[in-house]
């Protein structure tokens, strides 16, 4: 019972940070031939800068998002895959940044055709158990919403 009584109290919670995650980090590609690509949140990436180090690394992540063909990259590694993607530090040519990671979930339409992606750019320190399905379900939940 305890259980059961715990699931509408996790999935409140759960909509709450995807939607707070949708606010503040979000990468769409939309139409066939004409690709558009939406990147928000980078504003949030300056919050917890705590040395010059930092700086820098954000200054990279800036160039990045930036540069259409790295996000381009990204998004045809999604929708490849099923599910939550993890780039951790180098090892991804995709998002290859030293000390970062990203999450990535793709989302579909209702012909089941990736139409985009919702991410998570931070440390490689991330809370992934935490973040993880929070990715996943924000995917699922705007999948719904185009449907």
């Amino acid at each position: 019972n305890s259980i059961e009584q715990e699931i509408p109290a996790q999935k409140s919670q759960l909509d709450a940070l995807s939607a707070s995650l949708v606010q503040k980090g979000l990468a769409i590609k939309t139409g066939e031939d004409d690709v558009h690509l939406i990147v928000r949140g980078q504003k949030n990436l300056l919050g917890n800068i705590t040395a010059m180090e930092d700086l820098e690394r954000v200054r990279k992540i800036f160039d990045a998002l930036e540069e259409k063909e790295s996000m381009m990259r990204i998004l045809q590694t999604t929708q490849s895959a099923q599910g939550v993607q993890i780039f951790i530090g180098t090892e991804n040519q995709a998002f290859s940044h030293e000390g970062l990671s990203m999450i990535v979930s793709p989302y579909k339409n209702a012909d089941e055709k990736v139409v985009g992606a919702i991410g998570v750019i931070g440390p490689t320190r991330l809370n992934y158990g935490r973040l993880i399905p929070i990715v996943d379900y924000t995917a699922e939940v705007m999948a719904k919403l185009i449907g």
